[in-house]
This record gives structure tokens, sequence and C-alpha cells, in this order.
């Protein structure tokens, strides 16, 4: 019975197999490279070009592949290889995810005036980075920055290769809140930017969380610092509205947030999803609010820089028996890398 409904779920017409691949979670990339070694039919439309567009039409937004931890460590979510340099070394910290980019800055410092930070920008998929000089001395601090694609009405799916923004946040002891851009097409960093920023406890830009909103950054620094990313003003005011309440308690497991300590609360959002990071006494927990799935994914007290992109594996079609054997050997190393 078992090998009948195999044999007819084959010989489905090929408008439903492509319904049905179309429905391949995107959190988990690796699945499409399954379906591929299924059959020579299922590997022809997963090769086709058109099969990408429809699949990042009916998804639309990026999945979280993986995260950063605030030592540095990237930890992957699906059973997608990361070839991240340096996992696991406290040798960078994260700052910002964003368009399939992770920005990290060094953790080890001399402290020594006129030496220039060195922020890293990363796909930790590929292992691909570019090193930026920013125009933080060694002597600053306290710092946050951000990272976004530079393309203007890009749809961010699989950009991560293309021209970036970087925006640095200082701010002072003496009140006073200092911000550049930088353009990685011009690689130049814009003139300084300051504002006013009386009783600001300058400790707290240490790598703020920053969200973008149209045109616009905003830094959460002891209050809300925007950071317009072109010349033009806002064209509307945002307002924050509540869509539903959900109950925390009855989606994570008994105990999870019996115990209240400092490390108890929200510590990540992956932004343009629906997705958040609990740390609760037991650990760090991923929260999908859509679907109301919850998993364990880091331990407790640690900061999440989630890092989010639309990842399609490559699937050539230039031969059926060729790329099914390449489909294979992914498979086996994605399925090796997400049981360890």
């Amino acid at each position: 019975m078992g090998e009948l409904a195999e044999d007819l779920f084959l010989r489905l017409a090929p408008e439903l197999v492509d319904a049905v691949l179309l429905r391949l979670p995107p959190g988990e990339p690796a699945c499409l490279v399954r379906a591929s070694v299924v059959c020579k039919p299922w590997f022809r439309i997963l090769a086709d070009p058109g099969f990408r567009r429809r699949y990042l039409e009916f998804h639309r937004t990026p999945s979280v592949l993986g995260l950063f931890e605030d030592d540095g460590a990237y930890v992957s979510t699906s059973a997608l290889p990361s070839v991240h340099p340096g996992r696991g070394r406290l040798a960078d910290r994260p700052l910002d995810c964003r368009h399939g980019r992770a920005l990290l800055a060094p953790y080890s410092r001399s402290f020594r005036e006129g030496n220039a930070v060195i922020l890293t920008v990363l796909d930790p998929l590929t292992g691909r980075l570019r090193r930026v000089l920013s125009p933080v001395d060694e002597h600053v601090l306290w710092f946050s920055a951000a990272v976004l694609c530079a393309a203007q009405g890009c749809d961010h799916y699989g950009c991560q290769g293309g021209h970036f923004r970087l925006a640095v946040v200082t701010t002072s002891d003496a009140g006073v809140t200092s911000g550049w851009l930088y353009s990685s097409e011009t690689r130049v960093w814009s003139e300084l930017t300051t504002v006013g920023h009386p009783k600001v406890a300058y400790y707290a830009n240490q790598g703020a969380p920053s969200v973008l909103v149209r045109d616009a950054l905003y830094f959460n620094i002891d209050g809300i610092i925007e950071l317009h990313l072109g010349e033009a003003g806002p064209k509307g005011a945002m307002v924050w509205t509540k869509l539903r309440v959900i109950d925390l308690k009855k989606l994570l497991p008994a105990g999870a947030l019996m115990t209240q300590t400092v490390d108890y609360g929200i510590n990540g959002v992956a932004e343009g999803t629906q997705v958040i990071f609990v740390s609760t006494f037991i650990g760090s927990y991923m929260v999908d609010l859509k679907s109301r799935q919850v998993r364990m994914v880091s331990g407790r007290g640690r900061n999440i820089t989630p890092y989010t992109s639309f990842y399609i594996p490559a699937i050539k079609a230039a031969s059926p028996s060729q790329g099914q054997r390449a489909g294979a050997s992914s498979v086996r190393r994605a399925g090796a890398r997400g049981r360890r």
C-alpha cells in the first residue's frame, strides 16, 4: 500500500507537484535539495528559474536561518550548512543583521586614541566578508551600528552580494549623539551629524538594536534616535497598533517562565518577520507568533541577533543525473550539520 501511494504521488500532474513544492518551508532550504533528488520531473521543476520566482512571490518574507549570540558564535537554526568563519570564537560581537548581511565589531580593543574600529560585513552562508574602517576611534567605548542594502527598490531576495550601507551612532558623556552613513559603492563616510541628547545614559549606546522603517533607522538608545537615510523627510507619521495579545506561558514549556530573573524577557526580534526570541529560566526560545511554533535555540541569558535571508539552493539544470548527485551530496552535508 505504501509503494502504491508513493507511485501515485509521483505521478501527480505537474501543476499539482508545483503547488506542493511551492509550500516547502523557506526556513529549511535543504528541503528543496532533498525534493530535487526524488525524481527527474521534480528536479526539472525545481531547476526551472521560473520556480524560483514563484517560490519567492509565494512566501514573500525572509526566514530566520540562524542567529548570532553575544559572544560572536553563529548558530544555524536550519539544516543548511554555514561557513561563518570563526564560529564559536570570542573574536567579534554582532551589532546588526539585515538584508542577508551581518555586521560585526571586534571584541579585543586597545583603546588607544587614533586607532579606528574595523567593522566586518559578513554573509554567514557563503563566508564572503568586507572590512570597513569606521569613523569610530578606539577611545570611543560606546557605539551602535546597522547594515542594510543600498539598492533602491530592491526586494532583498539574494541581494547580500551587492552594495550596502552602514550607519554608526555614538553618544558622548556630554549628552551629544552623533551619526555617520557609509556607502560601499563610494567607499566614503558621510559628514558627521549631531543632535543634543541631554540626560542620556551614554553607556546605553552599546550595540543598541535598530529597526528600519521606510527610509529611516531607529535606534533604541535611552530613548529613540531617528537617523534618516535620504534627504527627504518622512511623508507621514508612523504609529504603533496593538494587533493581538499572545500568552507566552501557553506556548513555552512548563516552568520556563516560573522564575523571575534579570535575564527574563525578549532578547531578540527578527525584523520583517513575526519571529521573536524569549530568554527564560531554562534557555532562549525562538517563537513564531504566526504559527505559534516554539523551539529552544540558545542558552539562558544570551543576547541574540537573528540572521534572516531568503535563500534558495542552486539547483543546476544542466544534467538531471549530475544535478541529482550534487543535490544528494548537499543533502548529506546539510543533514550531518543539522545533527551535530
